[in-house]
């Protein structure tokens, strides 16, 4: 997985890390980093499937979470602090 393929990717991933109790749906998320939400829900499907999202269905929305269970979720922690300058939480 490459980790910042693009500026998409880099907000969604900076967003929910240091906002990582966060859980939205879609258009939530959209709006709160400003990306089109049709490429939004492909990069989300993307990330669930490589496991560092969750997808939990609340009525007709789906929610999205960081997985926090993820075998690699510290270690991608420390590199998105690290690429924007924040401390360790």
């Amino acid at each position: 997985m490459e980790l910042f393929k693009s500026n998409l990717r880099r907000k969604l991933l900076i967003y929910f890390f240091t906002h990582h109790d966060a859980e939205l749906y879609l258009r939530e998320i959209a709006s709160k980093i400003n990306v089109d939400a049709g490429n939004l829900s492909k990069e989300l499907k993307g990330l669930e499937e490589e496991g560092i999202f969750n997808v939990r269905t609340r009525g007709n929305q789906k929610h999205f979470s960081l997985n926090q269970k993820y075998y690699l979720f510290e270690e991608l922690k420390s590199i998105i602090f690290k690429k924007i300058g924040i401390k360790k939480r």
